[in-house]
């Protein structure tokens, strides 16, 4: 063999190991890529992966009737609406009553039913078995559908907290929001907590909204005072002070916000037994 075919071969075996290596390479900064974290990706990658999320657990969350929902609030709105409507303008909604009307009572229901269903929808679906199989921490999973949970309970008491503003009265739109959005918190929270209790979540259901009735019920004798779950910082009593009214509230919704904590604290510790859950 000649030095100059020898040359040849020479380079065409260089020329196929540059191209391997450059394949290599090229494949390497593919797969790196892909498997990048969360906090190097660019921002509206992170932004389009957080919405995919939110909007795929709002779908577990709603069991696909997510339309329904936002259609049936409406129409409590609606039927609100012609009712105020046709009443003499001094017996119409005051922002002292938007509040509970407008505000907590869809949203204590909603927050209800959705916190019965994330035990009971599991079950049902036989999928309850996965969450304990999930690689790493299944705490992650449960504290994802709970934060997104209560992120679509605190985005829905601002869109019902400017309806109530631009068709009923003159609130504070931000003020209410907060205020509608803490009471179904804790009761969401302890739906939660005996759902896992009872293993189900028609009882847990039952339950929750038989203490809801009951605090109603002592609405008379609880109402002037700070210990009220559903208290309303716009209906000023004119014997309290409104400084100390002030502090009521702030030791109010600091209360009920850590208690509804404790609660969803407690209900994922409870997860833990297997067994009976599944039972």
């Amino acid at each position: 063999m000649t030095s100059q075919s020898k040359k040849r071969n020479n380079f065409g075996k260089n020329s196929l190991d540059n191209v391997g290596n450059a394949s290599m390479r090229s494949l390497q900064v593919a797969d790196s890529a892909l498997y990048q974290k969360f906090g190097q990706l660019p921002k509206t990658d992170q932004l389009r992966i957080a919405w995919e999320i939110l909007r795929l657990q709002a779908q577990i969350l709603f069991s696909k009737k997510f339309l329904w929902f936002i259609g049936g609030i409406l129409g409590y709105f609606v039927i609100a609406y012609i009712i105020n409507y046709r009443q003499p303008i001094l017996d119409r909604l005051t922002p002292e009553d938007a509040l509970p009307w407008l505000l907590e009572f869809p949203l204590t229901i909603l927050a209800i039913y959705l916190n019965m269903q994330l035990i009971a929808s599991e079950k049902e679906n036989r999928t309850l078995e996965v969450m304990f199989t999930t690689a790493g921490s299944r705490y992650k999973v449960w504290l994802l559908r709970l934060g997104t949970l209560n992120l679509l309970l605190l985005t829905l008491a601002f869109l019902l907290s400017g309806l109530a503003f631009f068709a009923f009265a003159d609130i504070e739109i931000l003020g209410t929001a907060i205020h509608g959005f803490v009471p179904s918190y804790f009761v969401g929270a302890m739906t939660l907590f005996f759902s896992v209790k009872f293993r189900g979540g028609f009882a847990a259901g039952m339950v929750a909204a038989g203490l809801v009735t009951l605090t109603f019920m002592f609405n008379e004798a609880l109402r002037d005072t700070r210990y009220f779950m559903y208290f309303n910082p716009y209906f000023l009593p004119r014997q309290i002070d409104p400084e100390t009214w002030n502090l009521w509230m702030w030791q109010n919704r600091i209360t009920v916000l850590a208690a509804g904590m404790a609660l969803q604290f407690f209900a994922l510790r409870g997860l833990q037994d297997r067994e009976r859950l599944l039972r």
